[in-house]
């Protein structure tokens, strides 16, 4: 997201064939999915884990 964040609003240079606020605007989407996908997996992991417990001490 950093990478992005600085290719979109910090790099004012004109490439030609480039367009840097597109591509750091992608970097900066790409990233937020990576956060957000993490997130939504150690919850998923938490999740498991916790039943996973419960399911043992109900058994003894």
């Amino acid at each position: 997201m950093v990478i992005g964040a600085v290719l979109a609003y910090g790099i004012t240079a004109d490439i030609a064939g480039l367009n840097l606020d597109a591509i750091g605007m992608i970097l900066m989407v790409a990233g937020v999915a990576v956060v957000v996908i993490t997130i939504i997996l150690m919850m998923m992991r938490r999740d498991r884990t916790a039943r996973a417990a419960m399911d043992d001490t109900d058994v003894l």
